[in-house]
């Protein structure tokens, strides 16, 4: 199964929002190596929430169900991820914090899809393969 903390935070880190322009020499090189490592302790705190959290969806519930209470479940480390990656995006000039802030967004609007897939995919992994009819012998 897929892991969510760095597929769904750590994108973030290193998109081009957060690389420095070339043309502003005078700009630190990048966010500051300890937020970062905030960023990658909060992520890696949510995604194993989430991983254990998927596991004990039971396999009456919808993907999208299943997602939402996974969510719910790992709301404290969610948050910490936010309040981690929010430190981080206010180090950056000024010019790429509303680029930054919506990436996150965006990044934090698509988890409840991708946790429902990770279901959906683990479910799958899990079904008995089908076992081809016997044939007869003529």
């Amino acid at each position: 199964m897929r892991r969510f903390s760095i597929l769904a935070i750590l994108c973030l880190a290193a998109s081009p929002a957060f690389a420095q322009d070339n043309a502003a020499q005078a700009a630190p090189a990048g966010p500051p190596p300890a937020q970062i490592a905030a960023v990658q302790t909060a992520s890696s705190a949510f995604g194993t929430c989430i991983q254990t959290s998927v596991m004990g969806v039971p396999a009456t519930v919808t993907p999208e169900a299943g997602a939402t209470s996974v969510l719910a479940g790992c709301a404290t480390q969610r948050q910490a991820v936010e309040t981690a990656v929010q430190a981080l995006i206010a180090t950056l000039p000024e010019a790429q914090r509303p680029m930054a802030q919506e990436q996150l967004r965006t990044q934090l609007a698509g988890l409840p899809a991708q946790i429902a897939g990770g279901i959906q995919q683990m479910r799958g992994a899990s079904a008995p393969a089908a076992t081809p009819a016997p044939t007869s012998a003529h």
